[in-house]
């Protein structure tokens, strides 16, 4: 009867964190939903130490094995990283929440070894999630489709409480293995498995997120390829084989040739496809790819610091980026889009190894599982998760699932029950720990976790209304709120800027722009790479007096951006107002003539004229001299000829240098 109770005990408190998983954030922070769920996972685990440390039988030992160590490993480098690290804060943020996750994997493959999870109660509880989570993007749905939005084609407008339409698709494909598992469970957990797989598989069809299309199609192709290699003959299921790879063939032969004709139509339907076979992302993600390959180079066995790629890529010049937003400081790149490229660059090939080998030791057990166990269900449940690890491998080359609580959570859920199941079938030894040390082990951690997500929150609290009184143009609210959001582990916002900046801006808008250099200063230190914070410093400079040291903050900036629009006319301004007419010019003639920038038209009118004034001083051609006089009367034709001429030069040089 007491185990009954322990086990009914672990079993609601399970059920109770995935029910709530959907629904849990901190309105007052930024990231509202990401700190909130590694908030309540922590609190999950807490409690879970709690029931495990009550339980009264005797002292259970704890495996490590290959999976385990290999995780530890991965730990390890993660943490030797901060010797590497730019930004503390962002590698104290990064590592904690990785650590929540591999306690999680630790104490949750405990349980189940132990007997307090079953693995069919595991099932329901995400299960559970799952139905929650297409509840709360199926009932918005149907609310804006009723008011009129075209959600079909507006399908980005689709989040739920998941961050973006691409995390949400992921997400949902990540509870497709528990819904299969579920089949086989009761009669009314297999309608409702059923249920959600039809709905899942709708909606990831509407949201035609691309690399979550790929992996739900293997995915299926695999479950179906199974079924049939099981119940049909070997020729049947060969003959299966190349029935698919000839549609295949022809689907992509079709598509490949249907594709120029896309754009001119303005079907639905063909808008539809015109979404789904865009390449524009893909060769987006081809540049975040090659900028992971100048950090890889650089510090190839230790890395830049776990949590470090945002505030460490622009060193490598964002000249490589075609997206303007990015080479204007306008947008940044969080991540490299590629989990694996992502370990290797924050935490080298040592820790990138340990990952990696995470995964081949799981996928191994996975595939042991589905051919040496006794059972035949759970062979077949084996499978299911061995696909799904392959179809996940192939979101992670091409996203982020690795930052998410979600996609962790629930990938380390598969990991636990594939690990566990192994080491209870398998029967192997491996190296013997007191569970004991795993709890009292796991509680220190967690309580570090807690630590700086606490300390974040504070922050990010603070911080929002800071950035609230910023709008209202109240700077001393402002300078207020910043000062309160720094502590130890909050000391750069979730773009790399740090709280300095925004103190330095703070007080430039505010008239103290000695008090603004100091704050600039020190976020220069913290940042040196942000083409903002060069911008910025170069700027405070010149209120300082100190012009030399503005074109030289200005220049470092062009270094690391050359069409960052802001950097390059504050410089051509600059060199204006001291005079020097010809380093002002060509400076400003390297912006695009097209510049929405409403301070280029505005600078360039007088540095075009004193250009050519100077040039036609030099030549001295009285004939010239009155033929443009008779041509130019206003600002206008002066800017006409100049772009003109702009025009002929950019052709000669495509002509002498094609």
């Amino acid at each position: 009867m007491n185990l009954f109770n322990e086990n009914k005990s672990f079993n609601l408190i399970l059920l109770i964190y995935f029910a709530s998983l959907p629904f849990v954030f901190i309105s007052s922070v930024i990231e509202s939903y990401l700190l909130a769920r590694q908030l309540l996972t922590i609190i999950f685990l807490l409690f879970i130490i709690i029931l495990l440390l009550k339980k009264s039988n005797t002292i259970d030992l704890f495996t490590l094995d290959a999976t385990t160590l290999l995780y530890f490993g991965f730990m390890v480098f993660c943490g030797l990283s901060f010797l590497k690290s730019q930004m503390i804060d962002f590698s104290h943020a990064s590592f904690s929440k990785y650590l929540t996750f591999f306690i999680f994997f630790l104490l949750v493959k405990l349980i189940i070894i132990n007997g307090y999870f079953t693995s069919n109660h595991v099932v329901r509880s995400i299960i559970l999630f799952g139905i929650l989570a297409l509840f709360v993007i199926i009932l918005p749905f149907i609310k804006k489709t009723i008011n009129g939005q075209n959600l079909f084609l507006d399908v980005h407008l689709l989040s739920g409480t998941f961050g973006n339409k691409n995390f949400l698709s992921s997400l949902l494909f990540m509870c497709l293995p528990f819904y299969f598992v579920g089949i086989s469970i009761s009669k009314k957990i297999k309608v409702i498995s059923i249920t959600a797989i039809f709905f899942t598989v709708l909606l990831l069809i509407l949201f035609r997120t691309r690399t979550v299309m790929v992996a739900l199609s293997i995915y299926v192709l695999l479950i179906l390829c199974h079924y049939i290699k099981n119940k049909f003959s070997k020729k049947f299921f060969i003959r299966f084989l190349l029935s698919l790879t000839i549609i295949a063939v022809l689907l992509i032969y079709y598509f490949i040739n249907i594709k120029n004709d896309l754009h001119s139509s303005s079907d639905i339907k063909t808008k539809y496809f015109l979404r789904l076979f865009s390449s524009d992302t893909f060769f987006s993600r081809l540049e975040y790819w090659k900028q992971a390959a100048f950090i890889i180079k650089d510090n190839f066995f230790d890395g830049i610091g776990v949590g470090n790629w945002i505030a460490t890529y622009p060193k490598y010049g964002l000249h490589h980026f075609s997206d303007i937003d990015i080479q204007n400081g306008k947008m940044l790149v969080n991540y490299p889009h590629n989990d694996f490229l992502l370990v290797l660059s924050e935490v080298g090939i040592f820790g990138f190894l340990c990952y990696l080998g995470i995964f081949i030791s799981v996928l191994y057990q996975a595939y042991w599982l589905s051919r040496n166990d006794i059972k035949s269900i759970d062979r077949k449940n084996a499978s299911y998760f061995l696909y799904f690890i392959i179809c996940y491998l192939i979101i992670a080359f091409f996203d982020f699932p690795l930052t998410r609580i979600e996609h962790q959570i629930l990938l380390l859920i598969v990991f636990s029950l594939i690990n566990s199941k192994y080491l209870q079938v398998s029967n192997l030894l491996g190296y013997k720990v007191s569970s004991r040390f795993i709890y009292v082990f796991s509680f220190l951690i967690l309580i570090y976790c807690s630590i700086i997500l606490l300390y974040r929150i504070n922050g990010e609290t603070h911080l929002s209304k800071a950035l609230e009184a910023e709008k209202k143009s109240d700077n001393k609210t402002v300078i207020f709120e910043l000062n309160k959001a720094r502590n130890p582990f909050f000391s750069n916002d979730n773009f790399a800027l740090p709280l300095d900046w925004h103190l330095g801006k703070a007080y430039y808008n505010d008239g103290d722009f000695k008090e603004s250099l100091y704050n600039y200063k020190n976020a220069y230190k913290s940042n040196p790479y942000s083409i903002v914070v060069n911008n910025d410093l170069a700027s405070t400079f010149i209120k300082n007096g100190k012009v030399k040291e503005a074109i030289s903050q200005y220049k470092e900036a062009l270094s690391i951006s050359p069409h960052y629009e802001d950097a390059r006319l504050n410089l051509a301004a600059t060199y204006y107002n001291i005079q020097e007419y010809e380093k002002a010019f060509e400076t400003i003639d390297l912006c695009d003539s097209n510049s929405k920038n409403d301070f280029y038209k505005q600078i360039l009118t007088p540095i075009v004229e004193k250009k050519l004034n100077l040039t036609l001083n030099h030549i001295n051609n009285p004939n010239l001299n009155s033929y443009l006089k008779s041509r130019i009367k206003t600002e206008k034709e002066l800017l006409t000829i100049y772009f003109d001429y702009k025009k002929i030069a950019l052709a000669l040089k495509d002509i002498f240098n094609p």
